[in-house]
């Protein structure tokens, strides 16, 4: 009996290591795809932003005549015609005084000139020159009226604020060149309009025979090239001379730049000239394409970097790094290389979703700071309704950045709040060891008891 005794602490022992030994089995026993899927909910999904509207890799121009044609609206009124219907008592307020002498006054009008009526019927001569006076002064009434409409229309529509610039600049030119004031005021409706507007560089834009006015597109070149130091018409690559700068490290030439904002934010024609298309839009697809465009070209990228076994390359891990401010690291590839099967994929993705966030939101800033710098150009900066277009366009930019980042807030915290918390009590309950009831023994601290 006291040798059984004995060795009773050693059949302790060895309960207690078997229990231990059974809960290590049951926490290595956890299934995989509870814990994997909390790490899925816990990065807020596959993707960090939801899919853009249009898949499509740009959008078209629509042209259409959206502005009121001023430069010949006033004009084209027919000032005889006015004039002869009020000395026939048609219109006016003089149909009421002729139509006492109408009948007397047509016949000595048609048959006699003015200098003998006024020989042989002063009175008369003097109330047909009075009728013509009231007549045409009523006229220039009414066309001092249809200007004022039209200068009313022209604060309302942008397009005829540039037609405005477009007739003031030549003006301008006329009054230099000593021309005689009254032609000039013919002229300028028609002439004025078709000279378009001193522009980026000091070129003529947007009149009869010019390019069109583009603000976004010619602001984005200026910047570009107000930023590294060169001339803001300059076409040129800048690869020579960027010496590290961000902004062409990411696009090598003004065009490139131009070309990735105007798809991001669009961009109009603008047109000054008589009887041409006034206006032309492209809408912008926005930050969240590009976002997507970029998250599926690394996307591709950094599976085949996974897929592969060698040690990546530094230029491997930058072509799926988010740009200079966030770039990949080897451990970070091969713990993806080590993470399960069926969760790899979806943290590939969304590990490209955000690289390509970090990508476009760097691109993004660097876009703002460039149109900021455009603005500034002094051709751009003299035209009141040029600048205010680009700021506008800045604003935009601004919102879409401020947009990207409350979509990704509101996307982690919706997609961590209840798939997460029914795993997390999933996981919890798999760990609770559950012990069945012992049967009760005959046994006596180990003995058959007497």
């Amino acid at each position: 009996m006291r040798k059984m005794r004995e060795n009773c602490p050693m059949i302790r022992w060895q309960c207690v290591f078997g229990l231990m030994l059974v809960l290590a089995t049951a926490s290595i026993s956890l299934p995989v795809t509870a814990r994997d899927d909390t790490v899925y909910y816990g990065i807020g999904g596959g993707e960090p932003i939801s899919r853009p509207p249009s898949n499509r890799a740009a959008t078209v121009r629509i042209a259409g005549d959206a502005a009121w044609n001023t430069d010949l609206m006033c004009g084209n009124f027919d000032m005889s015609l006015s004039v002869s219907r009020q000395l026939a008592g048609l219109e006016g307020s003089f149909q009421d005084l002729m139509g006492d002498v109408i009948e007397a006054a047509t016949g000595a009008v048609a048959s006699l000139p003015a200098l003998v009526i006024q020989r042989v019927n002063p009175a008369l001569y003097d109330l047909l020159q009075n009728g013509v006076l009231q007549a045409s002064e009523e006229y220039h009434l009414a066309r001092v009226s249809c200007e004022d409409l039209v200068g009313k229309m022209e604060t309302a529509i942008d397009n005829d604020r540039w037609e405005t610039v477009a007739r003031g600049g030549w003006w301008g030119t006329q009054s230099e060149a000593g021309a005689e004031i009254l032609e000039t005021r013919e002229r300028a409706d028609t002439d004025g309009a078709d000279s378009g507007v001193v522009w980026v560089g000091g070129a003529r834009r947007g009149g009869r025979g010019q390019a069109p006015i583009e603000p976004v597109e010619d602001a984005a070149k200026a910047g570009y090239n107000l930023l590294l130091n060169r001339a803001p018409e300059n076409t040129g690559s800048a690869a020579a001379i960027c010496a590290g700068a961000a902004i062409c490290q990411e696009w090598e030439a003004p065009q490139d730049f131009a070309d990735w904002t105007v798809q991001v934010l669009g961009d109009k024609a603008i047109r000054t000239c008589a009887g041409c298309d006034k206006l032309a839009v492209q809408p912008g697809l926005g930050l969240a394409h590009e976002v997507t465009r970029l998250a599926a070209a690394i996307e591709t990228e950094l599976t085949t970097l996974v897929e592969d076994t060698d040690p990546p390359t530094a230029d491997a891990l930058e072509a799926v790094g988010g740009g200079p401010g966030m770039r990949l690291t080897r451990p970070v590839i091969e713990a993806l290389r080590e993470e399960d099967v069926n969760l790899q994929p979806q943290l590939i993705t969304r590990l490209a979703g955000e690289m390509a966030l970090a990508r476009t939101m760097e691109r993004a800033m660097i876009a703002r700071r460039a149109l900021l710098a455009g603005m500034d150009e002094p051709n751009v900066a003299n035209v009141a309704v040029g600048r205010e277009v680009v700021a506008l366009e800045v604003a935009e930019l601004e919102r879409e950045i401020d947009h990207l980042l409350y979509e990704m807030e509101v996307r982690q915290r919706v997609a961590t709040s209840m798939p997460a918390a029914l795993l997390s009590r999933q996981q919890l309950r798999s760990q609770v060891l559950q012990v069945e009831p012992v049967p009760p023994s005959g046994l006596r601290d180990g003995a058959v008891p007497r």
